[in-house]
C-alpha cells in the first residue's frame, strides 16, 4: 500500500490517497479539521486499511483468508475475520442466496463483493471518533461515503460515466448517504454472486444503490442486478431505506 496527502490551510480540506489497497484506489477527502489533527485521523484510517489487506487479502499468500483457504482443518481466526463470516453468512440469507462469498469447486472465501462496503463502515467509526462532520471517501469510483458537505458546496457529488464512452449518465448528490456501482461490464464485474443463479445479460448494465449503510449498498448493487422479479419481493422485507437504479448502456 501507498500512501499520498496534501492539506489546503486556506480550504481546511485534507486529501488522501492509498494505492493497490485490495486491487484498487482509495481517495480521501476531510474538510474542517485542523492539520494535526486531520493527519490523527488518516493514520488510523491507513493503519486500519493495513490490518484489513492482512486479512482478507486472497493475492497474498500470507494473509487470513490464504491462510484459511489453504488449511484442511479447522484453524482460529480473528475476531475480525469471524464478523466478516458472520456477516456473510447473514447477507447469504437475506439475499436468498444470491451473495454467496464460497467460490468454485473447493468453496473457497473470497470476499472481493464484501470488503470494500465492510472497510467503509469501519472507516466511519474513525471518523466519528475523530469528530469529522465533512469527508467523502472513495473505492475506486464504485463504492464510495459521503459525510456532511464538501467546503465549497451543500453536499458531496459523484458523476457515473458510461465506462464505454465517458458520457455522463448522471449526477449524484450525496448527503451523509454511501453509493455503490456493480455491472456486467468490465470495469464494474468481478463482484461476488453465487454462479449458479448468475443470468445472462442481453446488454451491459450497470446498478448502482444509494443507502445510508456502505456495506448493505454494495451487497444490494450486486444482487439486485441479478435477482428475479420473486427474489426482490422476497428481499425486499430484509433491506429498508436505500434507493436503487440500473442503468442499460
Amino acid at each position: 500500500m501507498r500512501t499520498q496527502s496534501s492539506y489546503s490551510s486556506s480550504a481546511s480540506l485534507f486529501q488522501g490517497s492509498a494505492a493497490d489497497i485490495f486491487g484498487t484506489d482509495l481517495k480521501v477527502q476531510i474538510a474542517g479539521l485542523p492539520e494535526k489533527k486531520v493527519y490523527t485521523v488518516w493514520s488510523e484510517i491507513t493503519k486500519e486499511l493495513s490490518t484489513l489487506d492482512k486479512t482478507f487479502n486472497r493475492f497474498n499468500p500470507q494473509s487470513e483468508v490464504s491462510l484459511l483457504n489453504a488449511s484442511k482443518v479447522d484453524i482460529e481466526t480473528s475476531e475480525m475475520m469471524k464478523e466478516a463470516l458472520n456477516l456473510c453468512e447473514s447477507y447469504l440469507i437475506q439475499t436468498k442466496g444470491l451473495f454467496d462469498i464460497s467460490k468454485g469447486e473447493d468453496k473457497d472465501i473470497d470476499f472481493d463483493g464484501f470488503l470494500k462496503g465492510y472497510a467503509l463502515r469501519r472507516i466511519a467509526l474513525i471518523l466519528k471518533a475523530g469528530k469529522v462532520k465533512d469527508a467523502f471517501i472513495n473505492f475506486g469510483g464504485t463504492s464510495m461515503m459521503a459525510l456532511g458537505k464538501h467546503p465549497y458546496g451543500d453536499c458531496w457529488t459523484f458523476t457515473l460515466e458510461n465506462p464505454e464512452t465517458e458520457d455522463e449518465l448522471k449526477e449524484f448528490e450525496l448527503r451523509g448517504e454511501c453509493l455503490s456501482i456493480s455491472g456486467n461490464t468490465s470495469e464494474y464485474n468481478g463482484h461476488i454472486v453465487n454462479p449458479i443463479t448468475h443470468k445472462v445479460f442481453e446488454s451491459e448494465k450497470l446498478s448502482v444503490v444509494k443507502s445510508k449503510d456502505p456495506l448493505e449498498a454494495e451487497i444490494l448493487s450486486m444482487v439486485l442486478l441479478i435477482a428475479d422479479d420473486r427474489q426482490l419481493k422476497e428481499m425486499s422485507y430484509n433491506f429498508k431505506g436505500f434507493e436503487s437504479e440500473l442503468f442499460d448502456l
